[in-house]
């Protein structure tokens, strides 16, 4: 069984992940325990005073905003690292799909991006919202309209819209449990400690 650090176990996913796997957890400040790999679901700012701690951990971070990037490429070049904005089955199926239909699409159609979270969520839009928009701008698209909602106890909802001339398709992705996160963290985790030292952007 893989041996699982999480750094956030307090918080919403963090408290989820310790009760499907078994884990050890990280306090803000104490110190890492001895494991394969370690989970981070905090802040941008959590994220930053837990890097430097680490000594060869593989790391997964699910935390979304404005991450630390030059602090993670360094420590990816001494272990195995993974950004994940999403950890449910669907969103790579979703990514998939959108590859497919972008590559059909004529010219000229309109690509919009809509995303709803639960009100206490604090970053907007979402990272797998931008990581959509990514997906997107592949295919020569630029400056993607992106709209987040903040509503209620939703747990997530990204739908893409592409509109034509007389027609509209939407692909939609919607949670509605929050458990497929913190069950796909664990996925990934266990993937993660067989990688190669380097970084992976999901």
């Amino acid at each position: 069984m893989t041996t699982i650090a999480i750094h956030g176990h307090k918080g919403k996913l963090g408290s989820l992940i310790t009760q499907h796997h078994p884990c050890l957890t990280i306090d803000r400040d104490g110190p890492i325990p001895d494991c394969e790999v370690v989970i981070d679901v905090t802040s941008p700012e959590g994220l930053q005073t837990l890097i430097p701690k680490l000594s060869g951990q593989a790391l997964l971070i699910g935390t979304t905003g404005e991450l630390p990037w030059s602090e993670i490429e360094a420590y990816a070049l001494t272990a195995p690292v993974a950004v994940v904005a999403n950890f449910s089955v669907g969103v790579p199926v979703l990514l998939s799909l959108i590859d497919t239909a972008l590559k059909m699409l004529p010219d000229g159609w309109d690509i919009e991006v809509v995303e709803v979270h639960h009100n206490q969520k604090k970053d907007a839009p979402s990272g797998t919202a931008k990581r959509l928009v990514r997906a997107i701008e592949l295919h020569g698209y630029s400056e993607i309209p992106t709209h987040a909602l903040r509503v209620g106890d939703t747990f997530g909802e990204h739908t893409i819209w592409m509109s034509g001339p007389g027609e509209r398709i939407e692909i939609k992705h919607v949670a509605t449990q929050r458990q497929v996160f913190a069950i796909g963290a664990v996925r990934w985790a266990q993937w993660l400690t067989e990688q190669p030292i380097g970084l992976v952007r999901d």
